[in-house]
């Protein structure tokens, strides 16, 4: 009964899957046709060109698995490319505001209070936003 059950959800997932990559290319066709009458001259592609087929090894078996969008990216590998450029920003916005600190800069202990407090309260947020529940450092 048990194994009954995780097919039953997993056809739900399955289903939920489907509905969500056709309601993201009904959006995409919309966003296509507003273009258009706006004068651009854009092609709207078929469904099965904007759902493109990798494959994935799961568990050592090679997996077929569908890519949306046009980058034909999967989701985590959108995710680690993005990751890539915006870290490397962060970290040296963060050492424009460490040179603040340098005797060229002159500024109050409250100011230098907000600063941190601020760069805390922005943390918390992505900590929250990841629900990162353990804060060990790890190298990104």
């Amino acid at each position: 009964m048990a194994t009954k059950k995780k097919t039953n959800d997993a056809e739900m997932q399955e289903q939920k899957r489907e509905e969500t990559l056709n309601a993201d290319f009904k959006g995409y066709v919309a966003n296509m046709e507003a273009r258009i009458k706006a004068g651009e001259k854009l092609e709207i592609k078929d469904f099965d060109a904007w759902v493109r087929k990798a494959t994935k090894m799961i568990d050592g078996i090679e997996t077929e698995i569908k890519v949306s969008g046009d980058s034909g990216e999967t989701k985590h590998a959108r995710f680690v490319r993005l990751k890539n450029l915006r870290m490397p920003k962060v970290f040296a916005a963060m050492d424009g505001i460490i040179n603040l600190s340098a005797s060229n800069y002159e500024s109050s202990p409250e100011e230098q209070a907000k600063i941190v407090n601020a760069l805390r309260l922005k943390v918390l947020d992505i900590e929250k936003s990841f629900k990162v529940q353990d804060k060990t450092v790890y190298d990104y």
